[in-house]
């Protein structure tokens, strides 16, 4: 062992004698430090390391200070008064950021901020002479410390500043900072995992080690990263394949006139199509003009930053200009509509086939224009075979789309099945159809009504994501279910509604069998996100699984719950944080009927309540049910809140209940709200049998 030791020591003294500059000086220190472990009883082997490591740093800064001399003698008398300005900046701190809008190129929506360095009190001095003197001074050590510190403190304390979006903190890859910095940095990126995104220069080629080093931190602290200037420098697929980065912003040079450029468009619909297909977001950097803006749109791109759409500001701005917001809008509708990509439209009756339209190089299907009320078409897919085809509802349809054993697979941040706002669709299942990556979305304003005898499959794999329903910032529309087979919706992403949307809508229930599986953050099965939900359900069988650090099975995740189930089958099994199965987590109100239902809860969480609101009051009314709730948690209750008024009526129900808690109360609030009338209700708590009558 002691052999090995100084065999790293040797290793370390040699790896020393190679280095040009101080940046890897750390990282091999650092290294050296891992592979000599701890060295408790070995005083005179960690007196040598020690002494190793002070003279190291003495002797490459000795060899940095020389060439910084020889570099600096070389300057103009203009450049060494710009140096002294840049030192003086650096010394002090003197730097503020400005704040770029990176927007959505689907609604124009804020997505995130760029954090964009700006020099105090030194007008004259522009980022681009920080980075070169700094360079110049073996300082880009400092410039990487404060922009890490000083915008992640903003971050830290001022959230509601930047909307609670994230923000692109820009980073020099091959800048090691030494240890006490980064484990204070790497505190403030862990407490701020969903709001900091680091943004590094895609320049050249990362030394190996150091790479994957840099990988390894950034991935233990579940940190986005995204690739700057992609196209330039270093570009190609093994790097990126090696980065597998959360964002690629292309650059401003592949951009720039991009709509008279045949090659620029071509190279970059190449990009876009490889960030999609490997689950990156395309970023368009620079976009400064309409017509670049158009085209990149239709390029296919997700965000778009430049100072057409925003320039970077003191302070992050909520949304940009509405004229942009709108001229974003109608190219994406552009887009969709098939001005930029083949568009089939169909005609009343017709039986359109998947596997030709994907011959033929078509990308969606238009339905509804110009067909009168009550119209019909049946889109056929091939058993195992997949189309990525997006069917659209054109405004104003009234009809049926009937689909028989489809399976599409969406295109990125789109729908399968598109309906318009002011459509009404009917949509038939014959067959088994599948609906990969994306679901069906019902915007608010339409209706969909789902019958036949056939089963859908959804994979839905996005952060955010809806099976039937709408986005998360959206209400959706009437959605109504009454046909008779499976539903089943399989989820994994950090948010998202199986059935439903974020601010919610009507849905009702009247028939079939549905099995909704969930793993995220933040997840609903039923119902809504933020607003208040309102369900009917009724005459079908139910069974959802979730696990996730808040979530519910029926009802709203923020907000009020009113769920009425009856003459249904249903079964719950979910686990995480904080879980309601019927009723709401965070919401202010629950209200839940059941009726004449086999009802089965197994809930498994830090705070739950299987039956109502985990944090505000509840009236719940059960009636002919057979009811039975397994629950344990440090904060776990049956029905209704810890510290809420809740009302419980029992009518002729067998009613089981076991629980696993910590709570003094166990089966809700207070008893003196419960009323049990008729029927069999046994209540067992922490193993003894409890009677809240």
């Amino acid at each position: 062992m002691y052999r090995s030791k100084l065999r790293s020591l040797n290793e370390f003294i040699a790896d020393c004698e190679k280095l040009d500059s101080s940046d890897m000086l750390e990282e091999l220190i650092a290294v050296c430090s891992k592979k000599l472990g701890p060295l408790d009883g070995e005083e005179e082997l960690a007196l040598l390391a020690n002494k190793l490591f002070r003279l190291s740093r003495k002797l490459v800064g000795l060899r940095a200070d020389s060439d910084t001399v020889r570099r600096i003698a070389e300057l103009t008398l203009e450049e060494r008064i710009e140096l002294e300005q840049v030192e003086r900046i650096i010394d002090g701190n003197l730097l503020c950021y400005h704040f770029q809008p990176i927007v959505n190129a689907e609604d124009g929506s804020v997505y995130s901020y760029e954090a964009l360095m700006r020099p105090i009190g030194s007008p004259l001095i522009s980022p681009f002479h920080i980075l070169k003197y700094a360079a110049l001074t073996e300082r880009l050590q400092d410039i990487e410390r404060a922009t890490f510190m000083n915008v992640l403190k903003l971050i830290d304390s001022e959230p509601e500043r930047f909307y609670n979006r994230p923000v692109f903190i820009n980073s020099i890859p091959n800048i090691v900072l030494p240890p006490e910095d980064s484990e204070l940095i790497g505190e403030l990126l862990v407490r701020n995992s969903d709001r900091a995104v680091i943004e590094m220069t895609e320049g050249g080629e990362l030394d190996e080690r150091k790479f994957e080093l840099m990988k390894e931190k950034f991935r233990s602290l579940n940190i986005r990263i995204a690739i700057d200037d992609y196209g330039t420098g270093y570009s190609n697929i093994k790097n990126l394949l090696s980065y597998m980065p959360n964002y690629v912003k292309i650059d401003r040079s592949l951009l720039s006139e991009i709509q008279n450029s045949q090659k620029k468009r071509h190279f970059v619909r190449d990009i876009v199509e490889f960030c999609h297909d490997n689950g990156i977001l395309a970023l368009a950097e620079g976009v400064e003009t309409s017509e670049e803006l158009r085209c990149v749109i239709l390029l296919g791109v997700d965000l778009i930053q430049g100072f057409y759409t925003g320039r970077p500001a003191p302070e992050p701005v909520g949304s940009i200009n509405e004229e942009i917001i709108a001229e974003i809008r109608r190219y994406r509708s552009e887009l969709l509509d098939g001005i930029a990509s083949k568009q089939y439209i169909a005609s009343e009756g017709e039986r359109v086939l998947l596997d030709k339209l994907t011959r033929d190089g078509y990308s969606t299907v238009l339905i509804g224009k110009d067909m009168p009320e009550g119209a019909k078409v049946t889109v056929v897919g091939t058993p195992a075979v997949e189309s990525r085809v997006c069917i659209i509802a054109s405004k104003g349809f009234s009809g049926t789309i009937s689909i028989e054993h489809v399976i599409l697979r969406a295109l990125k941040n789109s729908p399968c099945i598109e309906l318009s706002e002011g459509s009404d669709t009917v949509l038939e299942i014959k067959g088994e159809s599948h609906f990969n990556g994306g679901g069906i979305r019902v915007p608010k304003g339409s209706r969909l009504e789902v019958v036949g005898k056939g089963a859908l499959f959804f994979e839905l794999d996005d952060s955010d994501y809806y099976g039937i329903g709408n986005d998360l910032s959206s209400f959706h529309g009437d959605i109504i279910f009454s046909h008779n087979s499976m539903i089943l919706i399989n989820a994994n992403g950090q948010c998202g509604v199986g059935i439903g949307s974020g601010r919610g809508g009507s849905i009702t229930v009247n028939s079939g069998k549905y099995l909704i599986t969930q793993q995220g953050s933040y997840c609903v099965s039923i119902g809504s996100l933020n607003e208040p939900a309102r369900l009917d359900i009724h005459d079908c069988d139910l069974e959802t699984k979730l696990s996730a650090a808040k979530g519910v099975s029926l009802g709203s995740l923020y907000s009020s719950a009113d769920v009425c189930l009856r003459r249904s089958s249903f079964r719950c099994f979910a686990g995480g944080l904080t879980v309601s199965a019927i009723g709401s987590a965070n919401g202010d109100s629950a209200k839940v009927v059941l009726n004449n239902s086999n009802i089965s809860i197994d809930v498994r969480a830090d705070e739950l309540t299987a039956i109502g609101s985990v944090s505000g009051s509840s009236e719940i009314d059960i009636s002919k049910v057979s009811l039975r709730i397994s629950a344990a948690g440090n904060r776990a209750l049956a029905f209704g809140a810890e510290d809420k008024e809740t009302r419980l009526s029992v009518a002729n129900a067998d009613v089981g209940v076991e629980l696993d808690t910590a709570l003094d109360f166990c089966i809700c609030r207070d008893k003196r709200t419960v009323s049990i009338d008729g029927g069999r209700c046994v209540f067992t708590v922490n193993g003894h049998d409890e009677d809240i009558r």
